[in-house]
């Protein structure tokens, strides 16, 4: 893992470099897309409000802006705490997210978005095409989905004996709905060093708490977001959020933080003045009780890469696709596939 983020790093810079010093054509406008929204999805977190990455940049007053977005991640966890097995986590099974965000702007610096989301657990159909992958570039964890199950859905959470979560069959449905705004405070084209704004998000719980959807609780946050262009070609992007989570009630007897942190920080370089390629990484912390098990203590950390285009004939319509992959083991998903198609009108 380290050997691959490495030879992207030097690759990317060498790129950059020689593109630096080409004739590089100035655009009337930087035409940024922003970051992968993507949010952790290993389950233990998907049920919580989260503020997934974006730009800075608000929709334009009394304009729409809709985004269709899939997201499919694969995850394998076997984890208990050693010699007392106080803890016992074990999850195989495939995420899926299909989510519509409605976004609209009210005002010159400001925005709404309502955000709904269709989740769904099962046993899924990335693991042989994985474990290819794996076995090309001789990485393979020997074991890590046979042992698993053959291939078959796991998602139980098990303390002192008693389990708090055990699904053996997939789920799908409704998950919580979430309401936005966001206020841009800064701009850099009106003559300020960056751009910046304020978010908040409200979630309803509206998922179906007894298929693990949700937590049947209001969770609230806020966060800000700060970006800059350089040279029209490079933006770079930053955010942090703050998230106050409620304990749902399956969790009722651990002792759980009432704050989750998160955090981004992406560049997204050009390569032409329609198409763009992301690199990010983000992290978020982790509210649970110290157990001696990897998913449950270890903070989330995970490197994307991907692309944006825009349609030359629709300017307004753009389509985006990455890959994400943890860097730290068990505490969010092994891979996952984004894609989001934008329409602004």
């Amino acid at each position: 893992m380290r050997v691959y983020i490495r030879a992207t790093i030097v690759i990317l810079l060498i790129f950059m470099a020689h593109q630096a010093f080409a004739e590089i054509p100035q655009y009337e406008s930087s035409p940024s897309k922003g970051p992968i929204p993507h949010r952790n999805e290993m389950p233990l977190y998907l049920f919580y409000l989260q503020l997934a990455p974006e730009a800075s940049e608000v929709t334009p007053r009394n304009r729409f802006k809709i985004d269709a977005r899939y997201a499919v991640s694969n995850i394998t966890v076997s984890s208990f705490t050693p010699v007392s097995s106080l803890y016992d986590v074990q999850i195989d099974m495939e995420i899926s997210r299909v989510t519509l965000d409605f976004r609209y702007g009210i005002y010159d610096n400001l925005e709404i978005a309502l955000e709904v989301p269709y989740l769904g657990y099962s046993s899924g159909y990335l693991d042989n095409f994985i474990e290819g992958v794996e076995d090309g570039i001789g990485a393979r964890t020997p074991r890590s989905r046979e042992r698993q199950g053959s291939y078959e859905l796991d998602y139980s959470i098990r303390y002192n004996g008693v389990f708090l979560i055990q699904k053996k069959d997939s789920a799908n449905g409704i998950g919580d709905i979430a309401l936005s705004a966001k206020y841009q405070l800064l701009k850099q084209d009106s003559g300020h060093p960056l751009n910046l704004s304020l978010r908040t998000a409200l979630k309803f719980p509206t998922a179906d708490k007894d298929t693990f959807l949700g937590t049947a609780e209001f969770d609230y946050g806020i966060g800000l977001l700060l970006d800059r262009a350089f040279f029209d070609r490079l933006f770079v992007y930053t955010g942090a959020n703050v998230i106050r989570i409620k304990k749902p009630d399956f969790f009722s007897v651990w002792g759980m933080d009432d704050y989750l942190y998160t955090g981004m920080f992406a560049l997204e370089y050009f390569f032409t003045e329609r198409f763009s390629a992301i690199s990010q990484v983000t992290v978020n912390s982790t509210p649970y009780p110290e157990s001696d098990t990897n998913p449950l203590d270890n903070k989330g950390y995970e490197l994307g890469i991907g692309f944006n285009y825009t349609w030359k004939e629709k300017t307004n319509t753009s389509w985006s696709f990455g890959v994400v992959e943890n860097i730290t083991a068990a505490s969010s998903p092994d891979v996952g596939f984004h894609s989001r198609l934008s329409w602004k009108f």
